[in-house]
């Protein structure tokens, strides 16, 4: 449930402007050797945040997640001191290495990256400031995948207050449909019910996506009671631009992955490795999804088939292109790993508990795509815009 959460919580986030598959999948090393020169040239430090960003991108795509990180807390130690003049910059390392460390499993970093980019806005752009307040919202997300939920209320909530404060009725709307989702999450489908028609209020009945948002969440309660139709119906209905990012309507759980018991206990701290797949398939206009495949594997083995199946039934809203056209095809990178933690006796931190599967979307990632980061830095320079 929380794969689909996240996956639906990005689709109520700020708009940016769509990256191309080329800014993400990137062919050998060639960010790596511009951040070396730039850093032997002593760049400015605006040249140089970016320049790591691209770097960590690389890294990341590539499956090199220490890498990644290393270079992305490099960044951060050589330039935080900067953040007054490049608050939107240095936030998006702090956001940028969240990702990276959601994938590691190394949650007590997700977390501090995930607030220091929240914190690094609120001091430098404003606490109010709509750039501030989106990241806010991600931060948010991000205490949904670390299983927190206390703390994602409390950061939709304060968003949801200080949008209606200054009269940012999107952003409101935003904040109340995430409420909602995370109480559906939580099996509170009443108060998921109330919530999802609130943000429908504050958004206003003629913000066609907030009610399409409300109207997905009512299928999958339909579909939890048992109305196997519930998707077909409202797929039916919806229609949205072929410009637009896909809207996802449902998605199956993917299948355990997680071994027998008994293999926990002849390996009690469980598999030391990080694994990964990239895969891509199309989304047909009907909405439907096809020629979902592996495109490159790290370890994933046994896994692949359940990843493939839940990709392969997935159902996203129908959208209008020309006729004969295939749809829009889609990446999405899968991880697989255990979490990291410092078991009794020793110091040495190691993999432990159950494997978990966390996705991100390399076409369009929020987290980790130029677009984004021009989005953040054009909010930054015109707060009212």
């Amino acid at each position: 449930m929380i794969g689909l959460t996240l996956l639906l919580l990005a689709q109520v986030a700020p708009a940016a402007a769509p990256a191309s598959r080329e800014e993400i999948i990137v062919v050998g090393r060639r960010a790596e050797q511009a951040l070396a020169a730039c850093l032997a040239r002593h760049c400015p430090p605006a040249e140089e945040v970016e320049t790591s960003l691209q770097a960590s991108v690389e890294q990341f795509a590539g499956g090199r997640y220490v890498d990644a990180r290393r270079t992305l807390q490099n960044a951060i130690g050589r330039n935080r001191n900067h953040a007054a003049d490049l608050p939107g910059p240095v936030s998006s390392l702090y956001a940028t290495l969240a990702t990276v460390a959601e994938h590691m499993g190394d949650t007590n970093l997700w977390r501090w990256s995930a607030l220091n980019n929240v914190q690094v806005l609120c001091r430098y752009a404003g606490e109010n400031n709509i750039a501030t307040l989106a990241q806010e919202l991600a931060l948010g997300d991000n205490m949904v995948g670390l299983g927190d939920a206390s703390g994602a209320e409390n950061a939709y909530l304060t968003v949801q207050r200080k949008a209606v404060e200054s009269g940012n009725s999107e952003l409101a709307a935003g904040a109340a449909f995430r409420r909602a989702w995370l109480a559906l999450s939580l099996e509170r489908n009443r108060d998921a019910e109330k919530l999802a028609d609130e943000a429908v209020r504050l958004a206003g009945a003629n913000n066609r996506q907030i009610v399409e948002l409300r109207d997905i969440l009512h299928t999958r309660i339909a579909i939890q009671r048992g109305d196997a139709g519930a998707v077909d119906t409202l797929a039916t209905r919806l229609r949205q631009s072929a410009t637009g990012a896909p809207t996802l309507i449902f998605a199956p759980p993917i299948d355990d992955i997680n071994p027998p018991s008994d293999i926990f206990k002849a390996d009690p701290w469980h598999d030391p490795k990080i694994r990964f797949a990239d895969v891509g398939y199309w989304i047909r206009p009907d909405g439907r999804t096809s020629g979902a495949e592996i495109l490159r594997t790290s370890g994933l083995g046994q896994w692949a088939p359940g990843i493939l199946r839940q990709v392969g039934q997935r159902r996203y809203a129908p959208f209008d292109v020309e006729q004969g056209s295939p749809g829009n095809y889609r990446i999405d990178r899968f991880t697989v790993r255990g979490t990291l933690g410092t078991p009794t006796g020793t110091r040495i931190p190691q993999r432990m508990g159950k494997l978990t599967i966390h996705v991100v979307d390399l076409t369009e990632t929020d987290a980790m795509t130029v677009a984004r980061r021009e989005h953040l830095s054009e909010v930054l320079a015109n707060p009212d815009g």
